[in-house]
């Protein structure tokens, strides 16, 4: 799962990426991203990352 959260990161920083086994974690300089942003980033990264499990490729 990819999570993106905002928060005060140093000044210059605008993110900082962590990941571990099961999750990657984007924290943004909420400077630089709404919190509209942040959550819509968050849903289209974890649409990315999700494979599909029904064996068909083609669009509908």
């Amino acid at each position: 799962m990819i999570r993106v959260t905002r928060t005060q990161l140093d000044t210059g920083a605008i993110a900082v990426v962590r990941a571990t086994g099961d999750e990657l974690t984007i924290d943004m300089d909420r400077r630089h991203i709404t919190p509209a942003g942040a959550a819509g980033l968050e849903q289209a990264l974890n649409g990315l990352a999700a494979p599909r499990t029904d064996g068909d490729n083609s669009e509908d």
